[in-house]
């Protein structure tokens, strides 16, 4: 394996125990170290994929150390070990930005999964270079897509149809989750269609209020009914030519669900209080944010209808489904968020990329966008940010897919520790005090509040 890791112990035999570990386990560039102070030119002298720091060390803290690491180099993953009375410590420096932390002597097991682990922040680390490189470089043919950031298979999908669909006359049914983008692929459809150059009208049906629908859709004549002061165009003759855009088609009230259908099959609309047709000639692209189909099955949405508005349909993939997009987007609105605020962040540490990486992101894009531009507000000039606004029980459930079974009690690590060692000695307890470093006393109390537990 092209890895390099380094291990910093002040205790040599300890050093040799984990080279061997991690060499039989296929790395074969492991470097040790036993004086804290050396850590930083080695770090300039080699590129390290990994550090495995020990704590306590009589020339230096390793909570310095890693502090160091972090400032001078924050993407390369930092392993803590330390023994079972410095849990706490250990815990701390995780909250600092170690990768995670191991008791000593080390379960070979859970030690080399968290090396697996740990070593994947080199592939951020490299998305994040290429995403400098390439960040302003188209990622598809159509120059028409390049303001939109991404590299995912199942985007470029959708770009085709959109291609396909643009030039016709076509009704559009877009269909994806609260902020996946679905304004943005309807004017990409605009855009790319023989009424480019004529109005492109968007409405979001979920903001007018269920009594003003039919005026503001359709308009409505002076008099027409108590406040209707003056004549009024709705949105269908504002965007008569070009493209009307009827987002959250789901939430359509069903007596107008009939007024859209005869529109769109007749070519014509009667504002309120009038009886004279006004002939239409514009594409209609609806959006929802629901399966319309459901809606239709519970006979909360016109089947004829929506097989009317279902002429082409494009279903937009989740953020969590984009696979590295959810980095490319980061880097993007963390260089817009530096040029609006006047800042020069750095880019993100290991944990709050990882973070990004697990999260589901439910608000898709717009929730991703705020998330970053609350970071860059948050963190100061020529740092990293660390972590986001996420919330607090989804936060500890990204931390433990994380951390893996980290995040239980200091008793509860000491308890699971006095097992392992114990079963490791096979029972005999001077071996496990002695490994330990308490007295054997002290194992047997322990073992019997385990037992009585």
């Amino acid at each position: 394996m092209d890895i390099t890791i380094l291990v910093v112990d002040d205790e040599p035999d300890y050093l040799e125990l984990m080279k061997g570990i991690l060499e039989q386990e296929g790395y074969d560039k492991i470097l040790t170290e036993t004086n804290p102070l050396n850590v930083d030119s080695i770090l300039k002298q080699n590129k390290i994929d990994l550090v495995i720091l020990d704590i306590y060390m009589p020339q230096k803290n390793g909570i310095e150390v890693l502090d160091e690491i972090f400032q001078a180099y924050p993407h390369i993953p930092v392993i803590i070990v330390t023994a079972v009375d410095e849990v706490n410590i250990a815990l701390k420096a995780v909250h600092l930005g170690a990768y995670e932390f191991i008791i000593k002597p080390p379960d070979v097991d859970r030690l080399l999964l968290s090396v697996r682990r740990a070593l994947s922040y080199k592939l951020l680390e490299k998305e994040r270079d290429t995403l400098r490189k390439t960040l302003h470089e188209p990622y598809h043919k159509n120059k028409a897509f390049d303001d939109i950031i991404t590299d995912s298979s199942l985007m470029h999908k959708i770009f085709e149809l959109v291609e396909i669909f643009a030039p016709t006359d076509e009704t559009i049914l877009i269909e994806g989750e609260t902020g996946t983008g679905k304004d943005m692929i309807a004017g990409k459809i605009h855009e790319l269609s023989t009424r480019r150059t004529k109005p492109f009208v968007a409405v979001n049906l979920a903001s007018i209020s269920s009594s003003l629908f039919e005026s503001e859709l359709f308009g409505h004549e002076k008099g027409s009914f108590t406040g209707a002061t003056t004549e009024r165009l709705g949105y269908f003759e504002t965007a008569n030519g070009g493209t009307i855009f009827l987002d959250e088609i789901g939430e359509l009230p069903k007596e107008l669900q009939g007024k859209l259908l005869r529109a769109i099959q007749y070519g014509e609309i009667f504002r309120i209080g009038s009886t004279t047709p006004v002939r239409l000639d514009i594409r209609i692209i609806t959006a929802t944010n629901k399966e319309l189909i459901r809606e239709v099955e519970s006979g909360d949405f016109r089947a004829d209808l929506y097989h009317r508005l279902n002429r082409g349909f494009i279903h937009l993939p989740p953020l969590r489904n984009r696979g590295n997009d959810v980095i490319l987007l980061a880097n993007y609105f963390l260089n817009a968020g530096n040029k609006k605020y006047n800042k020069n962040i750095l880019g993100f540490s290991n944990i709050a990329l990882e973070l990004l990486k697990n999260y589901d992101f439910p608000g898709n894009v717009r929730e991703l966008e705020n998330m970053i531009f609350n970071g860059i507000v948050t963190t100061k000039s020529d740092s990293f940010i660390n972590d986001f606004d996420i919330p607090k029980k989804i936060l500890i459930k990204k931390y433990e897919k994380i951390q893996g079974d980290l995040l239980v009690t200091i008793d509860e690590i000491i308890k699971r520790h006095v097992i392992m060692i114990t079963e490791y000695t096979d029972g005999d307890l001077n071996k496990a005090a002695a490994i330990l470093g308490v007295s054997e006393r002290t194992v047997q109390r322990r073992l019997k509040q385990i037992r009585e537990s």
